[in-house]
């Protein structure tokens, strides 16, 4: 009897520790329906024409996110998050064995010439972290989003969405995001908890491609913003150096040497309207100086949302080279229910590059649907 009391005792005390602990799927399906115009500086119609696109506004994905209360104030978390191709079914965010995120399938050029993939791919592209939260902040560790990545959404009137002005003209007008990757492997990140509209987060991710006689690559990037009631301000800054090597005989794709970036932007919300601007500024192997603005304004129209926005920079490769890009966003959601919408979204871009006659023109208009589950 006694030993059938302390079987049943140490029974609820493990359902009382699994009742602590909580594990949620979650994710966003997006599909657009896209037409597309794409002329070179030559005057080359390069035009896609109609096509279905997976994440028209933001990626699609699923994930597994969960806690588990350790008492005083304290729980571990992890966050295990998959980016997927809704129109295929294929994984997205594929990707080299890099050290520093590319956010693309990388490639390698054989002895015969041919070019072949080098593709290890991600079952959890878009995030895979684990770690601590209470009282004091976050620290986790894993693959997880740069503090620049994190300033641009919500200095973005369309909230850094794919077809939007600041994400289209920054990433053509020299290198993508105007810096460095938008998520980084290997990382250890931490995050101060809020104090006054005050937050921090600190990232270090150590280079692990440690090829004979090369320095490795690294990461390091600062985010720090101030939200309270209608004000929002974000400054962002990294550096990354990359020796542009996987192991000993592949590159990632990525050029070596290092990258410098920083962004300061914020937001108004006047109530009937929220005005937005951001201001970038970076320099890597690729362009000796990016620099670009950006401004916009979001507008509630009854229970739809109409965002609108112009994006600029120039990038300086050489001394003698240079390029302009330009563009305007933008986008209508209506939501049909708390986690359905609709929505549609027009972007044009220019880019001009120096000593080359004429204008690349890029025309998009969607219409897409967007469900959260």
């Amino acid at each position: 009897m006694k030993k059938t009391l302390v079987a049943l005792a140490a029974l609820a005390t493990v359902g009382a520790a699994f009742a602590q602990s909580t594990v949620t799927l979650y994710g966003k399906i997006d599909w657009e329906v896209q037409t597309s115009t794409t002329r070179t500086a030559a005057g080359v119609n390069t035009s896609p024409g109609m096509r279905l696109n997976s994440a028209g506004m933001n990626g699609s994905r699923f994930g597994l996110k969960g806690s588990e209360d350790l008492g005083g104030g304290m729980s571990a978390i992890f966050d295990l998050q998959s980016g997927f191709n809704v129109d295929t079914g294929q994984m997205a965010q594929c990707g080299g064995a890099n050290v520093v995120s590319v956010n693309a399938c990388s490639t390698v050029t054989g002895a015969a010439g041919a070019t072949t993939s080098v593709q290890a791919n991600r079952i959890f592209g878009r995030q895979a972290y684990a770690g601590l939260k209470g009282n004091w902040g976050q620290f986790t560790a894993g693959r997880q989003y740069a503090p620049y990545d994190n300033a641009f959404g919500s200095v973005d009137a369309q909230g850094y969405t794919n077809n939007s002005a600041m994400g289209s003209v920054w990433a053509a007008g020299g290198h993508a995001d105007a810096g460095g990757p938008g998520r980084v492997d290997n990382s250890l990140t931490y995050y101060t908890p809020a104090m006054g509209g005050f937050s921090a987060q600190v990232m270090y991710a150590p280079g692990e491609n440690k090829a004979p006689g090369v320095s490795a690559s690294r990461y390091a990037g600062l985010g720090l913003g101030y939200a309270n009631g209608p004000v929002n301000v974000q400054f962002a800054s990294e550096n990354m150096k990359s020796n542009g090597l996987v192991n000993s005989n592949t590159t990632n794709g990525g050029a070596a040497g290092t990258t410098n970036a920083y962004i300061l932007g914020g937001s108004y919300n006047f109530g009937v309207a929220t005005a937005y601007v951001a201001y970038e500024r970076a320099t890597n192997a690729i362009s000796t100086v990016d620099k670009g603005y950006s401004i916009g304004a979001s507008l509630p129209i009854g229970i739809a949302t109409l965002s609108a926005g112009y994006a600029r920079e120039t990038s300086n490769p050489t001394a003698t080279a240079s390029s302009l890009a330009r563009g305007f966003g933008a986008q209508i959601t209506y939501p049909l229910s708390k986690r359905t919408l609709v929505y549609t979204e027009v972007m044009s871009l220019r880019n001009s590059t120096t000593g080359v006659a004429g204008t690349a023109t890029t025309q998009n208009f969607g219409i897409g649907m967007q469900h959260n589950f």
